[in-house]
């Protein structure tokens, strides 16, 4: 798969244990998956120079990854694994975009892979507030229940698109 981490499957080893909430949070877990283009493999189409291949990396940054003590329970890992999976999507999606770009120089290139990475994790942020919203970060069982039917789902498509979720 040319993304790199998409069926991750993340555990409380994956997070830093606190002794208290971080000042001002409501959350009891944060998460904080990155995507990063890998490996790039560019080329000419017409008088374009395009990219050929190309793998996105999905990482965690571990500093940003941490559980309170004694609220580590097996809903609030798959509220978690959501957001990751929510990275996964646009991960998956921004590998498909990268593909169909074209630019007049390497430099013209690099600025609209700049330009779509930047737009991507802009509307990750804002699915990402959403779901926190709608699930009262997992504490709405109901609303969680939704919204992991619909990520999984969405995952099972080759073209499934966090643009689809609630």
């Amino acid at each position: 798969m040319p993304v790199n981490g998409f069926d991750t499957t993340i555990s409380w080893s994956d997070f830093q244990t606190l002794p208290a909430k971080p000042q001002g949070v409501d959350e009891d877990a944060q998460i904080h998956p990155e995507m990063r283009p890998g490996n790039i493999k560019l080329g000419r189409k017409n008088n374009a120079v395009v990219i050929t291949d190309i793998t996105i990396d999905i990482t965690l940054v571990g500093a940003d990854c941490w559980v309170v003590s004694g609220q580590s329970s097996n809903d609030l890992l798959k509220h978690e694994q959501g957001h990751y999976d929510i990275l996964a999507l646009s991960a998956r999606e921004f590998h498909s975009k990268l593909l169909k770009l074209s630019a007049k120089s390497t430099q013209d290139l690099q600025q609209q892979v700049n330009d779509l990475k930047s737009k991507m994790e802009k509307t990750v942020q804002k699915v990402d507030k959403r779901y926190d919203t709608q699930t009262n970060h997992s504490r709405d069982t109901q609303n969680q229940q939704l919204w992991n039917k619909k990520i999984s789902e969405e995952k099972q498509k080759p073209d499934g698109s966090i643009d689809n979720l609630p």
